[in-house]
C-alpha cells in the first residue's frame, strides 16, 4: 500500500529536473511521491518591463518540463493566480476531496526583491498550515550570504576583483565542490534521458490527487495562445534538452572565448543566458560540464569563461545586498543626474535609426531576434546614456521588454555599469566610440 504522505515542489525559475536540489531532496524524503506546482502570478506578469518574447520562451520551457515530469512519474499543475491565492485554493480543494495536505512544500531560492518578500510570506503561511517547508540554493553556485567580507570597511563587496577572490575561495570548499558534483550527476541523467533511458524517479501525479483533467493544462494553453500572437521574434528551442545541446555545442568554442567574445561578427559567446534565466541550465552545470576552476591546466578561454560566470553571480550578489538598485542608482552621487531625455533621439535609438552603424545594427538585432551580442550591448548603452544623454533606466526597461534572456540583476548591473552609476562601473569619462 502506498504511503499517504507526499510533497509539493513549487517551480519558479528552476525549470528542470536535472540537478534540481530541492526537488531531489523531496524525492528522497518522500520516496518519489512528489508533484510540481506553478503559479502564473499576475503581479509579476504585470511588471512594467514584461516581455512577450521572453514569456513565450518561458512557457515553452514549462511545457518541456511538464512532459519530462510526466515521463519520469510525476506531474505539474498550473494555477492562474498568485501563490498566496493558489496554494490556499489548492489546500481547500484537497480538504474538500478528503485528501491529506502535503507534508512538505519545497522550492529553490530566488534573490530578486519581489521574490524574497513573496517567499518569506509564503513560508510563514505554510508553517501556519502545519506544512513543513524546504528550500535550497539553485540557479547560482555560491550564495550572497556565503560571501563574507572580513576586511574593513565591513559590509558587502562593491568591487568585482575582491569579490571574485572570495568567491574562488568558497569554490574550493568541500560543500561547493559537492554542489558541482551533484550537477555533474544531473547532466549524466539528462544525457541518458535524451537517449530514451527514462527512469521512473517519481510515483505520484495530479490525476491521483485531484482527479483527471484538473492539472490546469487549460490554463497553460490559454496563456500560450494569448501570448503567441504578441511574440515579435522567432523563439529558440526551449527546455533542458535544448540547454544540454547548446552546452555541448559550445565546448568546441570555449578555448577561443577570451578573444572571440568581444567580436560581434563572430559567434564566440556561449548564448547560455536564455537557459540560465529560467533555470533550465545553471552556472554549476556549465562549470561541471567543462571541469572549470580545477587544478588541471586550463586554456585562456576556459579561464575567462569561468571568470564571466563569477561576474554573473556578482550581479545577483549586488541585487541581493542592495535591492534598492532595482529603482535607483547604486552610486548615490549620480542619483539626480539631469538627463536630456530627448524622445525623438530615444525613439531613433530604439528603432536602430541613429545613423551610427554599429549602434543601429545592434538595435535591429535586438528587435528582430530578442538577443544582442554582449559587446554591442555595452556600445548601445554607452551611446544612449553618454552621447544622447538619455536616462539609463529608459534603456534598461527597453532591453527587458525585448530580450529573451532579460534578467533583472544582470540587465540592471550592465546598464548601471555603462552609465557609470553602478558598482565597479566604468569611469564616467569613459565613452565607447560608436
Amino acid at each position: 500500500m502506498k504511503s499517504p504522505t507526499y510533497a509539493l515542489h513549487w517551480f519558479r525559475r528552476d525549470l528542470r529536473v536535472a540537478g534540481n536540489e530541492a526537488l531531489h531532496r523531496l524525492r528522497e524524503d518522500y520516496d518519489g511521491r512528489v508533484v510540481g506546482v506553478f503559479c502564473f502570478d499576475k503581479k509579476f506578469l504585470a511588471r512594467h518591463d514584461f516581455s512577450h518574447n521572453r514569456f513565450q520562451f518561458f512557457l515553452n520551457t514549462l511545457a518541456a518540463l511538464k512532459a519530462e515530469l510526466k515521463a519520469i512519474g510525476s506531474d505539474l499543475i498550473f494555477m492562474d493566480v498568485s501563490p498566496d491565492e493558489g496554494f490556499q485554493s489548492l489546500f481547500s480543494k484537497l480538504q474538500k476531496a478528503k485528501m491529506p495536505l502535503p507534508q512538505s512544500v519545497g522550492w529553490n531560492r530566488d534573490y530578486e526583491p519581489y521574490a524574497r518578500l513573496r517567499d518569506e510570506r509564503m513560508q510563514l503561511w505554510f508553517q501556519a498550515q502545519g506544512v513543513h517547508t524546504l528550500n535550497e540554493r539553485d540557479h547560482i553556485l555560491v550564495e550572497p550570504h556565503e560571501i563574507v567580507k572580513a576586511t574593513k570597511p565591513i559590509g558587502p563587496y562593491q568591487i568585482f576583483t575582491p569579490y571574485s577572490r572570495k568567491w574562488r575561495e568558497q569554490f574550493k570548499t568541500d560543500d561547493v565542490q559537492r554542489r558541482v558534483a551533484f550537477q555533474a550527476k544531473g547532466l549524466k541523467y539528462l544525457r541518458a534521458y535524451r537517449k530514451g533511458n527514462i527512469p521512473k524517479l517519481f510515483d505520484l501525479n495530479w490525476d491521483e490527487i485531484l482527479g483527471k483533467g484538473k492539472d490546469g493544462w487549460d490554463v497553460f494553453e490559454e496563456y500560450s495562445k494569448a501570448n503567441a500572437v504578441k511574440v515579435e521574434v522567432v523563439i529558440p528551442e526551449a527546455g533542458s534538452l535544448a540547454a544540454l545541446k547548446r552546452l555541448e555545442e559550445f565546448r568546441k568554442d570555449i578555448d577561443d572565448f577570451e578573444t572571440a567574445r568581444d567580436v560581434p561578427s563572430v559567434d564566440g559567446t556561449s548564448r547560455f543566458s536564455i537557459f540560465l534565466k529560467n533555470g533550465s541550465l545553471t552556472t554549476a552545470q556549465a562549470i561541471a560540464a567543462y571541469d572549470l576552476g580545477t587544478e588541471r591546466k586550463q586554456s585562456s578561454g576556459e579561464q575567462k569563461f569561468f571568470s564571466e560566470l563569477i561576474w554573473r553571480e556578482f550581479g545577483y550578489y549586488i541585487l541581493s545586498k542592495h535591492p534598492r538598485v532595482e529603482s535607483e542608482a547604486f552610486d548615490h552621487r549620480f542619483q539626480n543626474i539631469t538627463w536630456t531625455n530627448n524622445e525623438k533621439w530615444f525613439d531613433a535609438w530604439k528603432k536602430g535609426q541613429t545613423g551610427y552603424p554599429i549602434v543601429d545594427a545592434g538595435m535591429r538585432q535586438l528587435n528582430t531576434t530578442g538577443w544582442m551580442h554582449n559587446r554591442v550591448r555595452m556600445i548601445v548603452a554607452s551611446f544612449l546614456t553618454k552621447d544622447l544623454h538619455v536616462n539609463w533606466q529608459h534603456g534598461e526597461k527597453y532591453f527587458m521588454e525585448k530580450l529573451i534572456d532579460g534578467d533583472l540583476a544582470l540587465n540592471n548591473m550592465g546598464w548601471q555599469w555603462a552609465a557609470s552609476t553602478g558598482c565597479d562601473a566604468q569611469p564616467y569619462f569613459r565613452i565607447f566610440n560608436p
